[in-house]
């Protein structure tokens, strides 16, 4: 059996998130179906990370095992004529027979966007949360820079078991302006569901004055839970890094 690895892309807009669902829309769902259709057996695929309803992608990674000999490119090709318009395929590959998009992922890079125009945008409202405000990036950045490294990021998590391992390595967290807004970069060993949107809920909190600073990491010591969780539309899977 062969084992291959699709880099996808998709709007996340009309999706109920990646992972398959019973009577809903899912990326997971619409590819396996595309898959066995052009395969002619049944496709199971495995995803580096499950994004929640309305959550984009630029770089997601699944892979599948299949005993047809089709070439990677040609699959890409009959692919990408067979899928919808918001779902296409950036490119495949051969994979190692031990390679899993999820478990062999060394870190998840998410981008949040957003626009802080005066007036809602129609080219913007299902890829950015529009807060029109001024925000001060240099407090944002600083607070992220609080809580790099290793911690226990359950209060910054939704709907988890009291048993789930809730510890995450945070590599990286980059605040960027915009010539109309912000742009939030975190890039992780992995992301607890609802992670990546209450991290950026505080923030856009401490970029407007109304939480100090260290409320991040202080919300991290006291294990309080956050509440203000960013809409998933501003939300984009960047890229998925594996080691060589």
């Amino acid at each position: 059996m062969r084992n291959l690895r699709l880099r996808i892309e998709y709007d996340g807009t009309d999706f109920h998130g990646f992972a398959r669902q019973q009577g809903m829309r899912t990326v997971q769902g619409v590819l396996e179906h595309t898959l066995t259709a052009t395969l002619g057996e049944p496709i199971e695929v495995v995803g580096a990370s499950r994004t929640d309803a309305g959550v984009h992608a630029r770089g997601q990674v699944v892979n599948f095992r299949t005993s047809r000999p089709i070439p990677t490119e040609r699959l890409t090709t009959v692919l990408n004529r067979r899928l919808p318009n918001d779902l296409k395929v950036l490119d495949a590959r051969e994979a190692s027979e031990r390679f899993h998009a999820r478990f062999s992922a060394h870190s998840r890079v998410y981008r949040y966007t957003l626009y802080t125009g005066q007036h809602p945008s129609v080219w913007r409202i299902r890829y950015a949360w529009h807060l029109p405000r001024p925000l001060d990036c240099a407090a944002m950045q600083a607070a992220l820079e609080q809580i790099r490294g290793e911690h226990d990021f359950r209060p910054y998590s939704v709907k988890l078991p009291t048993e789930r391992n809730t510890v995450r390595m945070l590599y990286r967290g980059q605040v960027r302006p915009t010539r109309d807004g912000v742009q939030i970069e975190l890039e992780a060993n992995g992301f607890l569901r609802g992670m990546v949107r209450l991290i950026v809920g505080d923030l856009t909190q401490v970029g407007s004055g109304a939480l100090p600073m260290d409320a991040l990491a202080e919300r991290l010591r006291t294990r309080q839970q956050a509440t203000l969780m960013a809409p998933p539309q501003g939300l984009c899977l960047i890229r998925v890094k594996y080691r060589r």
